[in-house]
C-alpha cells in the first residue's frame, strides 16, 4: 500500500499526539510492583539494545540502522503492555488517559541525569520516525544504500587523495 506523504505525516502526527499517553502507560506498568520481574527485564533488555552502540544492524547504515532499534523497541513495548496483568494494565490505562501518572516528574529527573543526551534523543525522534516510515518504500531504501556506498567509497583524507 503506497500512502501519500500527507497521509503518512497525518498518521505520524496522530502517533506523536498519543506518545505521552503511551509513555505514561508503560512507565506506570513498569513501576507497578504487581508487574512480573521477567516482563520488566524484557523491557530493560530492549532499552539496553537501543542505547548500546552494538546492534544487529549497525547505526552507520542509513535508515536500516535506526529502523532496527525502533522496530525492536516497538515490538517489545507491545509485548510488555499486552502481557502485563490485566488489572495493572487497566488501572494504568485509566491513569495515563487522565494524565495522573508521574511521568512528567520522572522525565525531569531523567533529563537531569542524562543532560544533553536526553535532548539529542528527544530532538532526533521525529527524524527517526520519518526514516522508519520510509523503510517500507523499496526505492527509498535503494537510494539510501547507494548514497551510503558512495560516501564510504569517497576518499576522506589528504593521503587517500594523492
Amino acid at each position: 500500500m503506497n500512502l501519500s506523504s500527507s497521509t503518512r505525516y497525518l498518521r505520524m502526527a496522530r502517533l506523536v499526539v498519543k506518545l505521552p499517553t503511551y509513555a505514561r502507560l508503560v512507565w506506570g506498568i513498569l513501576r507497578d510492583p504487581r508487574t512480573p520481574i521477567g516482563l520488566k527485564g524484557m523491557l530493560a533488555a530492549a532499552l539496553a539494545y537501543v542505547v548500546f552502540p552494538i546492534d544487529l544492524v549497525p547505526d552507520a547504515i542509513p535508515i536500516l540502522g535506526q529502523a532496527d532499534d525502533l522496530t525492536v523497541l516497538l515490538l517489545v513495548l507491545d509485548l510488555f503492555i499486552q502481557n502485563a496483568p490485566p488489572e495493572v494494565r487497566a488501572e494504568h490505562i485509566t491513569r495515563a488517559k487522565n494524565g495522573t501518572a508521574d511521568l512528567d516528574r520522572d522525565l525531569q529527573r531523567l533529563r537531569g541525569l542524562m543532560g544533553d543526551r536526553f535532548d539529542r534523543i528527544r530532538d532526533n525522534l521525529p527524524e527517526l520516525l520519518d526514516r522508519y516510515g520510509r523503510v517500507r518504500d523499496p526505492d527509498e531504501v535503494k537510494r539510501a544504500l547507494a548514497s551510503w556506498r558512495r560516501s564510504r567509497s569517497e576518499p576522506t583524507t589528504v593521503k587517500e587523495l594523492e
